[in-house]
């Protein structure tokens, strides 16, 4: 066990690391007032709340593939299920390496492994996989909550149960430990004990969504569609005592809902689909609880940092989507919660965007890993850290020029004076990580450095990330025919918003390398996310090459805005894709340009 902080030192700490599945901020602590999670309030109340944190894919194994790592999709080669994280060096690795016992319980990795050299001290996944399948024989509707099977065999609650177990005798090892805890809900399938699901009944008028946020925007293009984890809902009966016998379909990309289909949307699938999600939060934030527990019963927290996240978000009836896979703010963004010993801003918000990407560095950074990733990587593949270190948001300025160096502190953050308002140019130093831009003065101005999102005030002392961006992707493939004929439909709409779309796009995977055909389109898809606006742009891809065609003009191109929003206002932007109009043509050339020059100095494709 490691020694308490003092205010005066600063030294190596454990590591509790909590990780939801599919797990969107619909939480209270994210302005979602109608959530019963006090256990995640709890551990905001310690913790810097990162309030725009997005996943580089919104898809599991991609995802947590490069918060493990610390690389990106493009550098990890992986955007989809086919391909996995090594020879890269993970996380735990390094700390295994740097002394620590590491347990890995539950869902961490995607495809989990035993590997002493990963998880030295115990590693147990209670085969989460089959279960999930499995669990469908528990289920009578599409959403079930059961009154029948003990909350404590659930699968959740048994994996913080082998979590307390194997903790208990990390806490009595002299070596400092990393535990990671990995929960399966909020995933499908929606198998939650009944508490939980009454005791939101009647609250359906919480969640409920507009017409125009029920559909898919009629000036969205169908690539940025993709749906759905089931096309067909089946609707409780009794509460899923009984099999159901009534089913909704999903998945129409053109939907168009009248007033009295709207009404039955939202006290139908869409009530039981939020019912089912939230019912699997507050069950989740119980178990979260039993973890805190632990923590204040061995008086862990002046010894341990804890992180808390998840792999992506969700769709649950926005946009007429129920998947995550897309490039929308409802599947890229997750919740963010780190606390440390000696954060001067716990309980405060970071209002800007920051990505999963940058846990790794932030963690090696606040943990004072005592062995370089370098040291590390021995004979694994050791590219260079994609992701940005969050420390000084979360230790503050002082402390961290104290132990890292006023001048490494000067490279990656600015203060919040140091902004021009002319012309919109961030005043940061150039290099070759933050290429100066200059905005036009038709909407933009705000996109350079952008006013911190919820209408909050960010503390004076608190460092504002200089890099104030996040990137999501996907990997997207579709027959050439297809993509010519809804390319000549949209053209003969002669700019009309409403034509008949087809959903014909699907997700790919680059290890399919030189597999692609004459007849088959490929395209990269990356969401820029600044605190304005969310850019989505879709760059024809080279198969043989495994490299976006940067210089040829994009496929297609997105912009929504994010102007002034509240944190209440999740999932209820995003309906109107504002690239179809002229005057935001060069907000999105500025948008493009800062992307593209990103892409080129910063990311590494694969063996490139």
């Amino acid at each position: 066990m490691l020694s308490v902080l003092t205010a005066q030192e600063f030294k190596q700490t454990n590591l509790l690391m909590i990780m939801f599945d599919d797990l969107r901020p619909e939480l209270s602590i994210y302005g979602r007032d109608y959530m019963i999670t006090p256990n995640f309030e709890r551990l905001a109340a310690k913790s810097v709340v990162f309030d725009y944190a997005f996943c580089q894919v919104a898809v599991c194994n991609p995802s947590r593939d490069s918060l493990m790592t610390g690389l990106r999709p493009d550098t990890v080669g992986t955007y989809n299920f086919g391909h996995s994280w090594p020879p890269h060096i993970s996380f735990p690795t390094q700390l295994v390496r740097s002394g620590y016992n590491t347990a890995g319980i539950g869902k961490i990795f995607h495809w989990e492994s035993t590997d002493r050299n990963i998880w030295s001290f115990d590693a147990w996944d209670n085969h989460w996989y089959d279960y999930q399948g499995a669990e469908t024989a528990h289920m009578n509707a599409s959403i079930m909550p059961d009154k029948v099977l003990p909350e404590e065999k659930f699968r959740d609650s048994l994996f913080v149960d082998r979590a307390l177990s194997t903790w208990s005798k990390m806490v009595k090892e002299p070596k400092p430990f990393m535990l990671a805890v990995g929960f399966k809900l909020p995933h499908l399938a929606i198998h939650v004990p009944y508490k939980y699901y009454e005791m939101y009944k009647g609250k359906s008028a919480a969640w409920r969504l507009t017409k125009r946020e029920l559909r898919f925007p009629y000036s969205s293009p169908e690539i940025s569609y993709r749906c759905c984890a089931d096309f067909n809902f089946q609707y409780l009966r009794e509460e899923g005592r009984l099999r159901f016998n009534r089913t909704a379909p999903l998945g129409d990309i053109n939907g168009h809902f009248p007033e009295d289909a709207h009404e039955e949307l939202m006290h139908g699938y869409i009530a039981e689909l939020m019912h089912g999600y939230i019912a699997g939060i507050t069950y989740l934030d119980t178990q979260l609880g039993r973890l805190l527990d632990f923590m204040d019963q061995n008086q862990l927290w002046e010894t341990t940092t804890v992180v808390l996240s998840a792999d992506h978000g969700m769709h649950n009836g926005e946009k007429n989507i129920w998947e995550k896979w897309t490039l929308f703010e409802e599947s890229t963004r997750v919740p963010l919660l780190i606390s440390h010993p000696l954060s001067p801003f716990k309980g405060q918000h970071y209002p800007y965007p920051v990505e999963l990407v940058d846990v790794y560095a932030t963690l090696n950074e606040i943990l004072k890993v005592p062995v370089t990733r370098e040291r590390a990587c021995g004979n694994q593949k050791c590219k260079p850290l994609s992701g940005k270190s969050l420390a000084p948001v979360v230790l503050g300025k002082q402390l961290y020029e104290e132990h890292f160096g006023a001048e490494k502190f000067g490279i990656l953050y600015r203060l919040q004076n140091l902004i021009s308002q002319a012309g919109g140019t961030i005043m940061g130093k150039r290099n070759k990580h933050h290429n100066q831009y200059s905005l036009p003065s038709d909407h933009a101005i705000a996109t350079a450095v952008g006013s911190p999102g919820g209408g909050s005030v960010v503390p004076a002392e608190m460092p504002i990330l200089e890099h104030n961006f996040a990137l999501s992707q996907v990997i997207r493939c579709a027959p050439k025919q297809q993509v010519l004929q809804a390319i000549k439909a949209r053209s003969e709409a002669n700019g009309k918003d409403r034509i008949q779309r087809s959903h014909f796009w699907n997700d790919c995977d680059i290890n399919r390398k030189g597999k692609g055909t004459e007849n088959e389109v490929i395209v990269l898809g990356y969401a820029m996310r600044t605190p304005d606006f969310r850019y989505i742009v879709y760059f024809h891809f080279n198969r043989s090459t495994e490299l976006p065609m940067l210089n040829l003009p994009p496929f297609v191109e997105e912009l929504y805005d994010h102007r002034n929003e509240t944190l209440k206002e999740f999932t209820h932007r995003e309906t109107f894709n504002l690239a179809v109009r002229p005057a935001y043509q060069l907000t999105i050339q500025a948008l493009r340009n800062k992307l593209i020059a990103f892409i080129r100095s910063n990311i590494l494709f694969g063996d490139h």
